[in-house]
């Protein structure tokens, strides 16, 4: 196992004979753990994650109040960022802060390769919902309707009193944050669920406005965490963005 100088980021099962890296960041809530298996499904890319604030390997740490207090402990490793190719993938909360860490790199000279999201609506669109002041009772009748918490969690009140105000923190952030109409100069692909009901379609196109590049979209049977519940099916697919993405800026490259 690896870390990022300040733990933010860690590494499960280094591959340091792959020529690209894929950062992950997690959902409100998640942390690094939530993308151990990928590696085993990702055999060609190191398969990195990111913690933030408050929890796993940061744990102790106060949650962030903004975006930015993420992005910063993110932005202190740009010489990880500057030394081998990178692709960025985040899933509902994590879109927004892969995001904004690939914009945020960008500007300083640190070129993504590749922007990969799903379940949630575009950075720049104002949130619909709010869920994250709701009391206890309301705000778990609102979790529940999402899925994806293990019910060995869901079932203990020790377990839900130590997660709720992690999930509090970062859903929060989810629902007050609207980025710029920004672009990064990257191919951006975003995927979907055909049960979610977290983003609308037209709120998940707008995402193609935050490139400069190709962008794609794809919509995968399930609900919001389809990425759980279809990982093999859903990381194939995730495998065959990164290779073509590669495969052309290779070519890119030759025709240059």
């Amino acid at each position: 196992m690896l870390f990022g100088k300040n733990k933010s980021l860690v590494c499960f099962s280094p591959n340091p004979r792959a020529s690209v890296r894929l950062v992950c960041f997690p959902c409100a809530g998640g942390g690094a753990s939530m993308y151990r298996r990928w590696s085993d499904l990702l055999p060609d890319a190191e398969v990195w994650a990111v913690n933030y604030p408050g929890r796993e390997t940061l744990h102790g740490v106060p949650f962030a109040s903004t975006l930015d207090e993420i992005l910063q402990l993110l932005l202190e490793q740009g010489e990880f960022f500057a030394e081998k190719p990178f692709l960025v993938y985040g899933h509902s909360f994590g879109a927004l802060v892969a995001f904004g860490t690939a914009l945020q790199l960008q500007a300083r000279g640190i070129q993504v390769r590749g922007v990969l999201v799903s379940a949630r609506r575009a950075p720049h669109l104002p949130s619909l919902h709010a869920h994250s002041d709701l009391p206890d009772a309301q705000f778990l009748v609102e979790l529940d309707k999402y899925g994806g918490m293990p019910a060995a969690i869901r079932g203990n009140r020790e377990m839900m009193e130590f997660y709720l105000p992690i999930i509090r923190a970062d859903l929060h952030l989810n629902e007050t944050t609207q980025l710029p109409a920004e672009r990064v100069d990257a191919p951006l692909h975003v995927f979907s669920a055909s049960y979610d009901r977290t983003a609308s379609t037209s709120e998940l196109l707008a995402w193609k406005q935050n490139t400069s590049m190709q962008f794609g979209h794809r919509e995968f049977t399930g609900g919001h965490f389809f990425i759980q519940d279809n990982m093999e099916e859903f990381l194939a697919c995730i495998c065959t963005v990164i290779g073509t993405i590669m495969l052309e800026e290779d070519e890119d490259l030759i025709a240059f």
